[in-house]
């Protein structure tokens, strides 16, 4: 279970489903990546990233290493030391007097159960998580390596001794889940077992948009996927886990920018759409612009 729970939290839920290990006919696509330019200023990178094994998506680490060693600092959604994974871990269980049988009820739990034999899940692992986090576990495909592009891009900074900082704590990440109502977080996970099915057919759709460099068409993609779910949940996702998330990603980027070259790493659903990173730092008077190994450096 520590490994599914780390991975997920890099940083979020089947909303997105941007955790994949299925195959693609997108191979031959990039990463999106932009350039970051102020007047005067030494370039910083923006890259968008997918939490995910997919060998196709590590293979995408070779055209970022020349970047890494170009800039003074790398920034994470968050840093994944011993001590955030403890955390994490921690907060997806119910209290020791809870188990989640008595949160869903009977009739839901043994639906729940059935979900989590077929994910080869133990009952008794299932049975201590709190409803957000079953949701996550379920929804997901299983972790095999716990080595997915955002911690790729972690070890290659420290290899090459440059510095990584978080734009979000463990607590913070952690909050947008604990401070669910229970009825929305019990909606979540009667959604996502739902919808089970569909699971495969959307991650192959979101990992088609990734690999084609697009963030624009990935947030259209991902945004037609999560309008179908369950109003309250449409309204939550947007409002807390993308547009919060953004505001405050972005206030934290301002100052480093403006001090120093950075390479930016984030889900690549945190660029685009009105609210994106993208349109943020060129509201901040940034100039964004595109980035392949083509560019001029």
């Amino acid at each position: 279970m520590h490994n599914t729970i780390a991975t997920y939290l890099f940083p979020v839920l089947r909303l997105v489903a941007l955790l994949l290990t299925l195959s693609s006919t997108a191979g031959a696509g990039q990463l999106p990546v932009y350039r970051v330019l102020s007047e005067g200023g030494t370039p910083s990178y923006l890259v968008g990233t997918m939490h995910s094994e997919d060998p196709r998506v590590l293979a995408r680490l070779a055209h970022l290493t020349p970047l890494i060693e170009k800039v003074d600092t790398v920034v994470i959604e968050m840093v994944p030391d011993a001590v955030a994974l403890l955390a994490v871990a921690a907060a997806t269980l119910l209290p020791v007097d809870q188990n989640l049988r008595g949160v869903v009820g009977e009739a839901g739990y043994w639906a729940l159960r059935d979900a989590a034999e077929e994910r080869g899940i133990p009952e008794a692992v299932l049975n201590r998580l709190k409803p957000w986090a079953a949701a996550v576990t379920l929804g997901m495909p299983p972790a095999k390596t716990g080595r997915f592009l955002d911690m790729e891009i972690y070890l290659a900074a420290q290899q090459r001794g440059r510095p990584v900082v978080g734009l979000e704590t463990p607590a913070e990440q952690l909050a947008l889940f604990d401070d669910m109502p229970t009825a929305l977080a019990l909606a979540l996970l009667d959604d996502t077992v739902k919808n089970a099915a569909q699971q495969p057919k959307q991650l192959e759709e979101l990992t088609e948009a990734y690999l084609q460099g697009d963030p624009d068409l990935l947030y259209r993609t991902a945004r037609a996927q999560y309008a179908k779910m369950p109003p309250a949940l449409v309204q939550w996702y947007t409002g807390q886990v993308i547009e919060q998330r953004n505001a405050r990603m972005l206030e934290r980027l301002a100052p480093r920018l403006a001090a120093e070259a950075v390479l930016v790493a984030v889900g690549a659903m945190h660029l685009g759409g009105d609210t994106g990173l993208v349109a943020g730092l060129e509201q901040l008077g940034y100039r964004v612009e595109p980035w392949s190994e083509m560019s001029v450096r």
